[in-house]
This record gives C-alpha cells, structure tokens and sequence, in this order.
C-alpha cells in the first residue's frame, strides 16, 4: 500500500523538484546579472527592430536647427561673437517658436547684451547648463558665485515625491553667462546624459537635485514650457512614473502625461529614428537669412510657427557624440529632441511614444504563472487524475515545455509591441530552458535506471557540461580585440612657435581648414581618425571594418595628405604666415583596438608598442615627408621603390631603427 502511495504521488514530487530547479536558475540568472546582460542585449535588438520599421515618427511641433560645418564656415565670425544666436533668436521670436538651444554659453561675448535683448522678447528661451555630480573628481569647477546660486534657486521645480528615491545630486554647475540666464523668459535646464556601462546611450536622466528642488532636463524642461504645465503640480513616484498634469486644477476631468522613469529619475531614450535618416534637419544658416530674405522667410513660416526650435551644434570638431544600439555615432543632441518628441506625442495621445521599463508587478506575476506552468510541464497534471500517466512521451513532454516558452516570449514581445515595454526575459527563460533540459535528463535517467552506465554518464558527465555550453553562449561582455592595423601619427613643424603669437581667431580657422581637409582624405582612403592632439592626428587603417591591404591604403592616404598640405601653405602663406610643412609616421602591426576608459568616459582608440613606435617615426620625420617603420614599409615597398632608408634612434630601443622616408 505504501509503494501505491508513492507511485501515485510521484509525478507531484517531480513537479515541486523541478518547480525548485526553476527558482533557483531563476534567481541564479538574476543574482549572477546573466539574465540582465541578455534582457539588454534582446532591447537591443527591439530598439534595431522599432528603427528600422520607422513607423514612429518625430513630433510635428519640433523643428531641429544644426549648427553644422557648414554654418561654422560661412559665418565663423558671427559664431564667435553670438551675433548669429542673436540673429536666430530674432527670427524665431518672429515665428513666436520656444527656442531650446543645446549650448554652453559659459564666458561672455561682445554680442551677449544684443543676445540677451533678443532672448527677453521672445516666447521662451531654454537655456543649457551643465551639472557636476557629487564627489566626481573628474570635474573641478569653482564654485557658484551669489548670482548664480540666486539663478538655480529661481529656476528650481519643487513638486512631491512619493517615495525614496535615488536622483543623481549637482554639488556644482557650469552655468551660462548671467547676462542671458537672469532674462525673465529663460528656463535653466541640464544637458547632463551619460552612457551605460557598455558605452551605449541607452537611458537619461530627467532630474538632477540641488538643493532643495530639481533642475530639469533640457527636453523635459522644454516639453513642460511647451504645454503649459505648472512644475509645482508635477508628481514623481520613483521607479514608476514623473506625472505632467495637462489640465487645470479647476477641471472635472484631468488629463496627464505619465513618463516612465526609475528609483533614479532616468527614463529610456525612446529612439524613432537613426540620425543617418534624418532629413527633416535645418541649417542654422538658413534660418537667419530670413532677417533680409522675405523669400526665406516666408519659406520658414509654417514650419516654425508656435513650433518649438531646437537648435545644437554638430559639427566635425565638436564631437558631442555616443554610440546607440542601432548607430556607432549619434549626436547627443539628438537624445534631448528624441525625449523632447516623445513627451510632445504622449500629451497628443500617441501610445508608443515611450519605453517603459517592466514593473515590479509584471514580473513578479509572470514568474508566478511560470512556475506554475513549470510544474503542470513536469507533471502533465497527472496529479490532478490521481493517477500516474504512462503513457505520456516525450514529444507530449517536449511540447509542453515549448509551449510555456512560446506564451512566455510571445507575451513578452506583445507587451513591447503594444505598449512599448522592455524585456524582461532572459531569467525565466533560462529557468524555462534548464528545468526543461533537467527535467528531461531526469527522464532519461529514470526510464534507464537499470543501466549502470548510461545512469553513471548522465549523473557525472551530462548536466555540467550542458551548463558550461549555456554559460558561455550568454556571455556577452564587449572586450577589445588584438589585431593586427597600420597606425598613422601627423603633426605641424613649427606649430606651437607660429602659433604663440597669433589670435585664437587665425589659429581656430587655420586648424579647422587643415583637420577637416586631413581627416576628409583619411575617410576617403578607409581609414579613421582616432583623435586630434592639437595639431596633431592619430589615425588608423584596419578597423573597425577589414581593409584588405591596409598598409597600401594609409601610406597612399599620407601622401594624399601631403599633397593637400601643399596646397594649404600656398592658401595659407599670405593670410597667417605660415610656414605648412608636416611630419608623418607610419607603422604596422599588432595593437588593442576597441573601447578603453572608465565608467563615466569610454574611448574608441588603439593602444600598444605598434603605436609607440609609430608616434616615434613621426617624430623622427622630416618635415614635409613620411617616415614608414620596417614593419609597414616590407607590405608596400612594391607599390614605393623610392622611398629613402634610414636608420633612426628611438626611445625605448637599444638599437637604431631601420626606416624609409617618402619625400615629395
């Protein structure tokens, strides 16, 4: 009788064993953080998805105006002075467009008074300023003077919170000129956006505390200007929502905006669109030609009308760039507009207009429905029958099992598709797989307990190896790699004795016409400009996409180089007084590629000896030619027979260096 009651009782032990086995992988892919690198890799993937259908668009309401190369060159003076933002602001006051200018406008300018004036008669100014973190070391700012704290205090929204929460805390500011920021229509908001650990802009912070109040972001501060909300009737409940109320107190029925954000005020960068795609962009140029081009003006008008202007700077030198998911280079500027558009469509009633985070409910409810699901896949509710069912395969066993896995992913998919809603995936789904695999395994070992090997083998052998194989497919941390790239070093002769004595003007335009030409023909022959030292250009050939003969490729973008150089000390001779002659080294071989740095700063650079040494052939260069390192030189000397052999001195090695100079 007792053997019956066991028999009859064990697919419920089964079940509760194996509803054990789900929690603990579970709560193993939660605490390990292997379910949260694959939850964000699988965002990923969603937010590819969602840009490339492009079935969501930018808010009407806005219109971005750029600051491009191509605006810094024809009105390069007008920059310097802030005549053009004065000029811009008029022409947008005009349109009686809110105007939010992603610019730090920290040291004052001759035009300042003209700008200020401009900004007191338009509809609404947001002005940028830049939040320094508490404790940060990496920024060292003095501290705010009696005017500019008195600035902060009358910009500071002050609304309830109901809950704890976790906002990041400003213990000082980079702060805009006080001439513009104490103009009556001006809102003081952050531009502060700092990527994930992985280096992909993927959050933003709404809210910064100071003091007693909060600084808002640049889009949000421009959302709440734009639709009239009060900041003292907003409410934050940390790791849910910051609520918008849109209607007045007085009204029956109210109607709000509810922006999903965390315990630390960050909401998800709802993304529509890769900047690739954008060609609803404005030259900043234009616009101001409206001042004396009635034409123009009128070109504007419907455009610009009661619109809301953002206006940001992107050109090649500014380098206000992140990386997303779905692009390697993206303008920062582009996140505050995207936020901007999402609140802007949400007041309109748009239903994908955010990405809202799984809450704390959704998941604790699914992972209750799943291991319930776990256990009925196990059992095949046989305990329900009171009876043992034998005659249950394993394609029933196997089907089950698939079919908690499918209604788990399709729900999850459903509730991104229909409400925009993050994954959270990858721990259940592990749980789901492991049990699945386990709970298998257990048959196996069940049906064939009576042979020794087999049982021997599964209990020994089989599980470990299976979890091994699981744990390295869910690796996914980004690690540099070692390859083998041809490295370039440039740099002016003479650069810092002409340039001791010359304005910050000559010096500005003369770098920004030569680095533009330099780095215009480095992409022209494949390769990528790593960063500008000065004067001085590191680049390199070989990543991040292969290039078959890579060598041939940077030696050939050199002397192109050095050709345009020529072409430059002729422009420039009689207009600065300089003597143009460059230096260049070139070298070959194996190097760390990929992104380096720290949490808060991540860099996409080369490091290694290969570097070094092409540093020190640049240096070792005589001005006007290029100096190839033995390693480079042994790939190209086919395609450059008249290259001159050297043997140089370089520190860090014991012995001359053997190198080949291009000349002419």
């Amino acid at each position: 009788m007792k053997q019956g009651f066991r028999e009859k009782n064990a697919p419920l032990g089964r079940g509760l064993f194996f509803a054990l086995v789900f929690i603990l992988v579970s709560l193993g892919a939660v605490l390990s953080g292997l379910g949260k690198k694959g939850d964000v890799f699988l965002y990923d993937l969603l937010v590819n998805l969602r840009v490339k259908q492009g079935k969501v668009k930018m808010n009407p309401l806005i219109v971005p105006i750029d600051l491009n190369d191509w605006t810094e060159a024809e009105l390069k003076d007008a920059i310097d002075s802030r005549k053009l933002f004065t000029d811009l602001l008029t022409v947008l006051s005009d349109y009686n467009a809110l105007t939010v200018m992603d610019f730090l406008f920290s040291y004052p300018k001759p035009e300042d008074p003209a700008f200020a004036e401009a900004i007191g008669f338009s509809r609404g100014v947001v002005l940028a300023a830049q939040a320094m973190e508490q404790n940060n070391p990496l920024f060292l700012y003095p501290e705010l003077n009696a005017e500019e704290r008195a600035l902060l205090y009358a910009n500071l929204w002050r609304f309830p919170v109901h809950g704890t929460d976790e906002v990041p805390r400003a213990s000082a500011w980079r702060m805009p000129v006080s001439v513009l920021a104490s103009a009556e229509t001006v809102t003081l908001a952050h531009v502060n956006v700092l990527p994930d650990t992985d280096g992909i802009f993927r959050r933003s912070p709404l809210l910064y505390r100071w003091e007693d109040g909060f600084i808002p972001s640049l889009s949000l501060a421009a959302a709440v200007r734009q639709l009239g909300v009060d900041p003292g009737r907003i409410e934050f409940f940390p790791g849910k929502e910051l609520v918008l109320p849109l209607s007045p107190p007085d009204e029956a029925v109210q109607e709000y905006v509810r922006i999903p954000v965390d315990i630390h005020g960050y909401m998800l960068i709802p993304y529509f669109k890769s900047w690739a795609d954008s060609t609803d962009r404005i030259s900043m140029n234009r616009i101001v030609k409206a001042l004396e081009d009635d034409e123009v003006y009128e070109k504007y008008s419907q455009a610009l009308i009661d619109h809301v202007a953002v206006a940001a700077e992107i050109t090649i030198t500014q380098k206000d760039l992140g990386t997303t998911s779905f692009e390697g280079l993206y303008p920062l500027s582009g996140i505050h507009t995207t936020i901007l558009s999402g609140i802007l469509s949400a007041a309109g009633g748009a239903k994908d207009a955010f990405l809202a985070p799984s809450g704390l409910f959704f998941k604790g409810a699914a992972f209750i429905l799943l291991l319930a699901a776990v256990f009925f896949a196990v059992t095949g509710g046989t305990f329900l029958k009171g009876r043992q069912d034998h005659t249950a395969g394993d394609a029933a066993f196997h089907l089950r099992f698939l079919g908690v896995l499918i209604l788990f992913s399709g729900t999850v998919l459903f509730r991104w598709r229909f409400f925009s809603a993050s994954p959270w995936y990858f721990s259940c789904a592990l749980g789901i797989f492991l049990t699945w695999v386990a709970a298998f395994g257990s048959r196996l070992f069940s049906r064939y307990h009576e042979q020794a090997l087999l049982k021997n083998a599964l209990s020994r052998y089989f599980p470990r190896s299976l979890a091994d194989r699981i744990m390295e497919e869910g690796k996914t941390e980004l690690i540099p790699e070692y390859k083998e790239l041809t490295i370039l070093f440039s740099d002016i002769a003479g650069f810092t004795k002409w340039s001791s004595d010359k304005s910050p003007e000559t010096v500005h335009a003369f770098l920004s016409d030569y680095l533009e030409s330099m780095a215009e023909i480095v992409f022209t022959h494949g390769g990528t400009v790593d960063k500008f030292m000065g004067d001085g250009m590191l680049c390199f050939f070989g990543d991040p996409f292969e290039l078959p003969d890579h060598p041939r490729h940077c030696v050939e973008a050199a002397i192109a180089m050095q050709g345009k150089i020529r072409e430059l000390a002729v422009k420039w001779k009689p207009l600065a007084d300089i003597d143009l002659k460059v230096r260049m080294g070139i070298n070959t071989g194996k190097v760390v590629v990929g992104n380096l740095g720290t949490r808060s700063r991540i860099e996409y650079t080369v490091i290694g000896a290969a570097v070094n040494l092409a540093q020190r052939m640049e240096s070792n260069a005589s001005p006007g030619a290029v100096l190839l390192a033995r390693g480079a030189w042994e790939q190209v000397k086919d395609h450059f027979p008249d290259a001159e052999k050297r043997l140089v001195t370089v520190k860090g090695y014991e012995e001359k260096i053997e190198a080949y100079e291009i000349k002419g």
